[in-house]
């Protein structure tokens, strides 16, 4: 019985820990007021929080590293409160840079720590021998490129089916948030005093819209080989030749001078070329130099969607500021965090088509570790975007709570340690969809605190 309870409260300490860090940095003009007590009485529940927590890792004969993590934790805990003590009693200058840095390091060696912890508690290590892509695969299906498809009887139908096939080829299902991202790199440029316009944010997200179609259909025609070897890409429209690979080659080019159009003519120069850089870097960095060769795609590849919060404050204020920076970092680190997950999943479908992806290549164990740590370096990220926007709670909240139902989500994917079971898969989706969650929600955040606020 003590033993779920002792990750149960390893758990709530990292989350205690992290709200903790990001209240301090992100209401640090709030100092004395309300803020400040509501801090100090969560240091104090903290505290007690990860003494339990110590104890009960001592008292159950945990593994040496929850027993020695837990421990170093609550030493440098008291230490942290010292100086934060210390601090607001004048007793002692206060450097709120170095009381940060010892809360991030805090928070971190308790992520470590959790991590072992579930490591121990998952009962034997996962089957990480990679599956071959012997069976189940998908023939693929000869085609001249052009050939219109026999599933197009009528000439209304046929018309519907492929304006809905071209509609695949951009990809829409990934458009929500990365405009949501553009808007935020807005927001951001908004709070420095720069003036939005309608006709500037209309522009950047329809212009957007535009690249992330054109980089979409770029990726479809690139791997239509693979596509049809993986039963999650085998019906994807140049796959199943309801679009040929022409045709959605002109189709990807008039998208780009659509919207390098739109870009020059009512945005500006700096916002173009960082759209046209998306592109190429999604197209061809992403689908042709790294998925196909690396485990490393999708660390190096996650540039091409943290790109757009650079678009949104550079269409405001023609330049790229610090803060859209460190927004382009949060998405950068979320990325693997985020797709690892879907990579679990899919797996099978990745090592059939050749793919080089994590879990392929080292196994599902090593996988959750670095979405953990890479979800870690996260949050750390978004703390340090909090102190230099100068957000308040409401950013603070959000990427804690929703920062602690991913870390949960993640966490219970140790509890399924059937290899390729529906219930392995299903639990991967729930942190996939729980990362897609933790990012929408911190993006409305900072339009919240920077546009109506």
């Amino acid at each position: 019985m003590d033993r779920p309870r002792l990750t149960t409260l390893l758990i709530w300490s990292v989350v205690g820990t992290y709200l903790l860090v990001a209240l301090g940095a992100t209401a640090a003009a709030d100092a004395g007021s309300v803020v400040a007590a509501v801090h100090q009485v969560s240091a104090v529940v903290v505290g007690v929080l990860l003494a339990a927590t110590a104890l009960l890792a001592h008292r159950t004969a945990a593994s040496r590293g929850v027993r020695v993590g837990t421990i170093a934790v609550s030493i440098a805990y008291v230490a942290q409160a010292g100086v934060g003590l210390a601090g607001r009693t004048g007793a002692l200058p206060f450097d709120g840079g170095i009381h940060l840095l010892g809360g991030i390091a805090v928070f971190t060696v308790l992520l470590v720590t959790l991590v072992i912890r579930a490591e121990a508690i998952a009962g034997r290590p996962i089957e990480d021998d990679s599956p071959n892509g012997t069976a189940n695969d998908v023939t693929p299906i000869a085609s001249d490129g052009d050939a219109p498809s026999s599933v197009f009887e009528t000439g209304s139908t046929r018309f519907r089916d492929r304006v809905r096939a071209y509609f695949e080829l951009t990809k829409l299902r990934l458009m929500w948030l990365l405009c949501l991202l553009a808007l935020a790199g807005m927001g951001l440029a908004g709070a420095t005093g720069a003036e939005l316009d309608g006709v500037t944010v209309v522009a950047t997200l329809g212009g957007g819209v535009l690249a992330t179609g054109a980089a979409g259909t770029f990726n479809h025609v690139y791997e239509r080989d693979r596509d049809r070897k993986m039963r999650r890409t085998a019906d994807r429209p140049i796959a199943t030749d309801r679009v040929g690979v022409r045709r959605a080659t002109g189709f990807g080019v008039a998208l780009v001078v659509a919207s390098m159009a739109v870009m020059l003519v009512f945005v500006n120069v700096l916002a173009a070329a960082l759209t046209a850089a998306a592109i190429v870097y999604y197209a061809y960095v992403y689908t042709v130099l790294l998925k196909p060769t690396t485990r490393w795609n999708t660390v190096i590849g996650g540039g091409s969607g943290a790109l757009p919060a650079l678009i949104g404050y550079a269409a405001v204020t023609g330049t790229v500021g610090l803060p859209a920076v460190l927004l382009a970092l949060v998405v950068c680190c979320w990325t693997p965090a985020h797709f690892y997950n879907l990579a679990i999943a899919h797996r099978e479908d990745y090592a059939r088509a050749q793919y080089p992806m994590l879990p392929v290549v080292a196994g599902v164990r090593t996988a959750r570790q670095r979405i953990l740590a890479w979800f870690g370096i996260t949050l750390i990220a978004a703390v340090l975007l909090g102190t230099v926007a100068d957000f308040g709670v409401l950013y603070a909240l959000t990427t804690t709570v929703l920062g602690a139902v991913f870390v949960r989500s993640v966490i219970r994917q140790y509890d399924v340690d059937q290899r390729g079971s529906e219930d392995e898969r299903a639990a991967a989706f729930r942190s996939f969809h729980a990362s897609n969650a933790y990012l929408g929600a911190v993006l409305a955040a900072i339009l919240v605190e920077t546009l109506a606020v």
